[in-house]
């Protein structure tokens, strides 16, 4: 063979194998192409089906983008095709998505194992009160607890329980509140004891005006049942709870009953000291008090409450802002104030207040003068004889008073032991019944005369005024 054939021959074989070699890494780059495709929509299927069962999209969206930006883009002649390990992408994204699905399961196995041991709390707790098919309920799930294989399988088994545990919560509650109702009606003595207290409710309600409520209805219905023989056990509670709650009415009308006539006083005083807010206080304690007479309920006689509050506090304020600083109209030292139209006494010393009281003057026809007067004569004991004879109308037996003082001739400011000491003030001055008002004096409240007495000196200057 000559030289040149030779030449040519080596060619022709070079040129084969390097067409040989292109051909098979084309093969080789095509397989690796297809490989990694199939493994990444292997992947993508995997996620589709993670999603679907309750793996948060938060834990998939990263791995989505992080296959799609990082993905092989260009073409298996590339050199950096050839330089790209797409399998360890492809694993990473594998460990990622099985960690996300652990992480899935763990969170919901976690919120479900919670219900479960709330679950078995409230077995412990409350078993008592509950029915077999809710005790069987719980019992069953610690084993279904372990029987899931998926977060939204868990979360599922989660959301069942926890409505099924407060359905079960709201049933035990009931069923105790059922209990103590049954224990309540057995310690007031039984169906017929509280028909008996319903009648002596229905009394205090209309002597008091409150309302009563139900009480009516639902003791003519136990009474009903009880002679009947039917169960009573609904009608008896719904009497309990009735009277229970009327008793609270009452105790809050007495409370209430108790509060008026100290707020009575102070309005009386703030107006006979003439502070700078006294054009309204009578107007809102007659405003209270005819509140207080109307009111039946307990949410109507609770707004009256923080009515009259509010006006205590606010009298008691006026009051201490404006101790000192009057004109008594009796100069400077000592000097008593009485209003008749407000039955009220205040003592002042050099123009500040040292004290007040209601007192009871004169009645009808033998009223207490009004003027200026001074204290002139003062003694203790005092033996006051009727200047009326027996059978008049005004007259009244010889009476010993431990304290007198003595301002115009036989009127005197004195205790009255005899008079109810919850009755001075307005009013009582027209109390001829029982002989509360006085025949022209100033009645005192036994507690504050002796006081007065020690305070006052002769010559102190009285005032009196309509």
């Amino acid at each position: 063979m000559t030289p040149k054939r030779a030449v040519r021959l080596a060619a022709l074989v070079l040129i084969a194998c390097l067409i040989a070699g292109v051909l098979s890494m084309a093969a080789v780059g095509s397989q690796r192409r297809t490989t990694f495709d199939a493994q990444a929509t292997s992947l993508q299927r995997t996620w589709a089906h993670d999603l679907a069962v309750g793996v948060p999209a938060a834990s998939i969206t990263p791995l989505q983008s992080r296959l799609r930006e990082q993905r092989p883009q260009d073409e298996w002649w590339a050199p950096v095709w050839w330089t790209t390990d797409d399998q360890r992408l492809l694993t990473a994204l594998t460990d990622a998505s099985d960690t996300a699905y652990a992480a899935a399961m763990t969170a919901q196995r976690d919120k479900a194992q919670l219900v479960v041991t709330d679950g078995q709390q409230e077995l412990t707790q409350d078993r008592g009160f509950m029915t077999a098919a809710q005790i069987s309920a719980g019992q069953g799930w610690p084993a279904q607890l372990k029987a899931a294989t998926t977060p939204d399988q868990l979360a599922s088994l989660a959301a069942t329980w926890q409505e099924q545990l407060d359905a079960t919560r709201t049933a035990v509650v009931a069923a105790q509140q059922q209990a103590e109702i049954q224990t309540d009606v057995a310690t007031a003595g039984g169906p017929s004891a509280l028909v008996s207290q319903a009648g002596t409710a229905l009394t205090t309600a209309g002597t008091d005006n409150l309302d009563p409520g139900d009480i009516s209805d639902l003791a003519t219905r136990l009474q009903s049942e009880e002679s009947s023989g039917a169960d009573t056990t609904q009608t008896a509670g719904l009497l309990y709870a009735a009277l229970q709650q009327f008793n609270q009415l009452v105790s809050l009308n007495d409370q209430l009953n108790g509060e008026m006539r100290p707020l009575m006083l102070l309005a009386d005083q703030a107006s006979a000291e003439d502070t700078p807010n006294s054009a309204s206080p009578q107007a809102q304690y007659q405003q209270v008090d005819q509140g207080f007479l109307a009111d039946t309920t307990y949410d109507q006689m609770s707004t009256l409450q923080v009515q009259v509050t509010g006006i205590q506090n606010a009298l008691a304020a006026d009051l201490a802002a404006d101790q000192c600083g009057h004109d008594a109209g009796g100069g400077s030292g000592k000097v008593i104030t009485l209003s008749l139209s407000l039955q009220e006494a205040v003592f002042y010393d050099n123009g500040c207040v040292v004290g007040a009281s209601p007192i009871t003057t004169g009645r009808p026809g033998l009223n207490t003068p009004t003027g200026n007067f001074a204290v002139f004569y003062k003694t203790s004991p005092f033996t006051m004889v009727s200047p009326w004879p027996p059978g008049s109308p005004d007259w009244y037996p010889t009476t010993v008073v431990q304290w007198v003082l003595e301002f115009a001739d036989g009127y005197f400011l004195h205790d009255a032991y005899w008079e109810n000491q919850n009755a001075f003030g307005p009013g009582s001055e027209n109390d001829v019944a029982q002989d509360y008002a006085s025949h022209g004096c100033v009645h005192f409240p036994t507690a504050i005369m002796p006081w007065l007495y020690n305070w006052t000196p002769l010559g102190t200057p009285v005032i009196i005024t309509n």
